[in-house]
């Protein structure tokens, strides 16, 4: 992080106008500061956007090089690691609206702030009813998130106590695969008695490459149809079309 000092406001700038509960009951109840400079960054974002429903792509945050410039923290580790934590607990906190969809073979996100016009509109592309050109289809994840437990929970109940360096490990391991393949290796590795995480990671990177049901080794499995791209994945993980 840089130490220079501010040189000050220019005489003339433009101004983003800032919404009242952002200053009030949410600036209280933030409490990260990676959090607090996404929604402040994603604000501004939507509110330059020339499009109509303002909405910004999943894939498009992920790109923002400012914004991963912003998340550099020698502290918090890997920038974009921390995007995703900001994202999904802002999602969670009920700033922003995240429908999931599928384009160009790819999973995505639409991104909305969370307004009762853009509640409506969420349910509206998720049900089918409205279809907004370029934005993609709902895309509908295999199982809810509440029926599956956590990729944090499965190593504490199936391995032992969590430690930081495993729980980096545990987030990047979480952005890469579905939550459908995370259970499974941890349900397939304990089959074998074989309770360690680098058990369970070869396990994911086989399926990756061989296909899921491969085994650490390679084995070819029950199902040999691997991903086209691993991180298609990510947009899912938060189990339903639309959070808030």
């Amino acid at each position: 992080m840089s130490n220079a000092k501010f040189d000050g406001f220019p005489q003339r700038m433009a101004f983003v106008p800032v919404p009242a509960p952002l200053l009030g009951p949410l600036l209280q109840e933030i409490d990260s500061l990676a959090e607090l400079k996404l929604v402040l960054h994603l604000w501004r974002r939507l509110q330059e956007t020339r499009r109509s429903p303002r909405y910004a792509l999943l894939s498009e945050i992920r790109a923002d090089r400012a914004l991963i410039v912003a998340l550099q923290n020698p502290d918090s580790g890997n920038p974009r690691v921390t995007l995703e934590d900001a994202l999904r607990s802002s999602v969670e906190r009920g700033i922003f609206l995240q429908v999931d969809v599928q384009r160009d073979d790819r999973s995505d996100a639409c991104v909305l702030l969370n307004t009762p016009q853009n509640q409506r509109l969420a349910e509206q592309i998720v049900a089918g009813t409205i279809v907004i050109p370029g934005l993609g289809i709902p895309h509908a994840p295999a199982v809810p998130a509440e029926a599956r437990p956590s990729i944090f929970k499965l190593y504490e109940d199936n391995i032992g106590m969590l430690t930081p360096l495993a729980a980096e490990e545990l987030r990047e391991a979480e952005l890469t695969y579905s939550a459908e393949w995370i259970e499974d290796a941890f349900r397939e590795a304990v089959g074998y008695n074989k309770r360690n995480w680098r058990y369970i990671r070869r396990i994911l990177e086989n399926w990756g490459v061989n296909g899921r049901g491969a085994g650490p080794r390679g084995e070819p499995g029950r199902d040999t149809q691997p991903p086209e791209d691993s991180r298609a994945y990510v947009s899912g993980r938060y189990g339903r079309y639309v959070k808030h």
